[in-house]
């Protein structure tokens, strides 16, 4: 069959398709609920509206929209509200719940506009979105940060109640000090009393005096002369690296000489593999014209586990930060994967329909080809999805800045093209890598750049312009990230509090995104900031160590 043949065939099925006929087919099988309303009567419902208030097709055909208010009350109140809006607008948008044919309760977003502004009397055409699950996660993000404001309180009241615990230790431990100097007998029975673990040690590794909490500690028998060599224990910094066991108070000496008055030492005993979690500090004393080191030991394993479980509990919170991120990009999801996918179909459309009629290998080849393309785009945003939503353990890796802003920015080129906006690049050239978890700092990213497009959402297209750039700062010990707005920015009276919990200028936000925010960037040892720039717009700012 030649192409004028082929050519010939599908205008003559186009013919045979009625236009007015396929609106319909797309009226009564487009996946969003739509509806043809006239003085408050639905006059006709596509299947998919139908589908989500529980009808079947045509029950709700020419009856009254009251069947879908839970209560006549809401039913008045918001009809005496669209009975004069189209007046002065040209778009309805409401969000409300609805009653299904069951009883049950569907949260909506509601969408109208009139068929023509000149004619009201032709009704308008709505389109009702479910948001029933996002309500939900709402809802379920809400308790979680009433449970995270509980569980802070609870820990303050603790913290509290420990430093007034150790501000009475250091008075009585000053007291005993000093009758200690009067007496050796009282001494004694204070070295033997304290709560935490006392060795002295000379320049050979050999342990000279101890008390009852560090034989406790070590496993080992009081009085008893033994050296640090012959402690069966293994020792270890946070960062996994092993002390010389014979050297180990005048190592924790050496590092504190250079670094912080107290370590954090892991012990971990080589017959049944527990780790015991120590906090060591030390003092060097000269007697006798011999150098000996004091170490104290506190058992600090209690904490570390609690510490431990507040590290998950702020990864859980990070990630649904990133769930409810999600729920706004819903949009944007659908138009990127729509496109490549319906033009996946076309593709394997035509070859099938080539098939029937044996082409050449060569035009299948290519629209299979083409097929496999736009199925990969595809492929490739679900896996970014997936990516961004499903629960990870926060991973520190070596990674290049701009390469996270870069994929940032691919992530919600849709959001970006949508406001109509621009964003200029003053990246440094061949920034050197940096340990972050790049999916935490990226949550961060997505927030200040969607925060940064919505502000300037009321401006002219021209001034909408988003900069965000890189540099190295502090002589090269940090790298600084900046994303900067010329939009209507912050008010005065309002900028100090612009990460407060629960704060916002978003009438339909939770105020928690700047929150989580910072806290990431803390829980990287970095600082994140705010500033105004000059005119109008917004500066955010953040810090991460080198």
């Amino acid at each position: 069959m030649n192409e004028d043949t082929l050519t010939t065939n599908e205008g003559s099925v186009n013919q045979m398709i009625n236009p007015a006929a396929g609106y319909e087919i797309i009226f009564r099988n487009t996946p969003l609920a739509i509806c043809h309303l006239r003085n408050r009567t639905l006059v006709r419902c596509n299947t998919r509206f139908e589908e989500l208030l529980g009808y079947g097709a045509g029950e709700l055909d020419n009856k009254s929209v009251r069947l879908l208010y839970p209560t006549e009350e809401t039913f008045r109140t918001i009809g005496e509200t669209y009975g004069h809006f189209f007046e002065r607008n040209d778009t309805y948008k409401d969000e409300r719940p609805m009653i299904r044919k069951d009883g049950s309760v569907v949260w909506c977003i509601v969408t109208g506009s009139l068929f023509d502004p000149t004619t009201p009397r032709l009704g308008a055409i709505w389109v009702v979105q479910d948001i029933s699950e996002h309500k939900r996660i709402e809802d379920d993000l809400k308790a979680n940060v009433e449970k995270l404001e509980i569980l802070v309180h609870q820990r303050t009241i603790e913290l509290r109640k420990r430093v007034n615990e150790l501000k009475v230790e250091v008075a009585t431990r000053k007291l005993a000090e000093e009758a200690a100097n009067e007496n050796r007998e009282k001494y004694e029975k204070l070295f033997h009393m304290l709560p935490i673990g006392i060795s002295i040690t000379d320049s050979r590794g050999r342990i000279l005096e101890e008390n009852c909490q560090f034989s406790e500690l070590m496993g080992t028998q009081e009085g008893t002369p033994m050296s640090w060599q012959q402690l069966p224990q293994r020792f270890f910094l946070n960062d996994g690296t092993n002390i010389w066991k014979k050297r180990l108070p005048w190592r924790i000496h050496d590092l504190q000489k250079s670094s912080v008055r107290s370590l954090e030492v892991g012990m971990c005993d080589e017959e049944n593999h527990k780790t015991r979690w120590l906090s060591v500090s030390s003092s060097l004393l000269e007697i006798k014209d011999e150098k000996i080191v004091v170490a104290a030991f506190a058992d600090i394993t209690y904490r570390k586990r609690i510490e431990e479980l507040e590290r998950l509990r702020h990864a859980e919170l990070t990630r649904l930060g990133r769930i409810n991120a999600m729920a706004g990009m819903a949009a944007a999801l659908a138009h990127q994967m729509g496109q490549p996918l319906v033009s996946a179909v076309n593709y394997l459309q035509g070859c099938r329909l080539r098939l029937e009629h044996v082409p050449g290998v060569e035009e299948i080849s290519h629209s299979l080809g083409l097929a496999i393309t736009h199925l990969d785009q595809a492929g490739e945003i679900l896996r970014r999805v997936k990516d961004f939503v499903c629960k990870h353990k926060p991973e520190r890796l070596l990674e290049n800045i701009n390469d996270v802003i870069q994929d940032a920015l691919s992530f919600l080129s849709f959001e970006i093209h949508r406001h109509n906006a621009t964003v200029n690049l003053q990246l440094m050239p061949d920034p050197p890598l940096i340990p972050l978890c790049k999916i935490e700092i990226q949550q961060v990213l997505f927030n200040l750049i969607k925060n940064g497009i919505e502000a300037m959402s009321e401006m002219e297209p021209d001034s909408r312009v988003l900069l965000i750039g890189s540099e190295i700062i502090a002589e090269g010990r940090s790298m600084k990230v900046f994303v900067q707005d010329y939009g209507t920015g912050v008010e005065s009276r309002t900028a100090k509090r612009v990460f407060k919990p629960y704060f916002t200028t978003k009438p339909d936000g939770l105020g928690i995104g700047l929150t989580i925010c910072r806290s990431i960037i803390e829980s990287h040892g970095g600082e994140l900031s705010f500033s105004k720039t000059e005119g109008c717009g917004s500066r955010f700012q953040f810090t991460l160590p080198m």
